[in-house]
């Protein structure tokens, strides 16, 4: 129930501040810059049934790739990326897997 609350809490905070994709799009839709490869991701938030454990990525908020978008280290193909499984400052955790590919912000 928790991990429901907090995947319905991010979805909603996303569609608020305008990162939700088309009209009639049902799943939010964000963008995510990898530092270690200076390319933009995109990436939808999928309903959470990640346990407490296991690796999480920071995720954290950044304009490169545009207003409201956000940023981490690595992405796909890189060794430190867990697949979307990410953490954001305030500890919340959630799944949201970057879709390639990679484009320059």
């Amino acid at each position: 129930m928790r991990n429901y609350l907090l995947t319905a809490g991010l979805s909603a905070a996303l569609v608020l501040v305008g990162l939700a994709g088309s009209a009639g799009a049902s799943t939010p839709r964000v963008v995510v810059f990898v530092a270690s490869q200076g390319l933009c991701y995109g990436s939808v938030v999928t309903p959470n049934s990640l346990p407490d454990e296991g690796p999480f990525q920071l995720l954290t908020p950044s304009t490169i790739c545009g207003p409201g978008t956000f940023m981490t280290q690595f992405g796909p193909g890189d060794v430190g990326y867990v697949g979307g499984r990410w953490v954001t400052a305030d500890g919340k955790r959630f799944s949201c897997p970057l879709v390639g590919p990679g484009f320059a912000p």
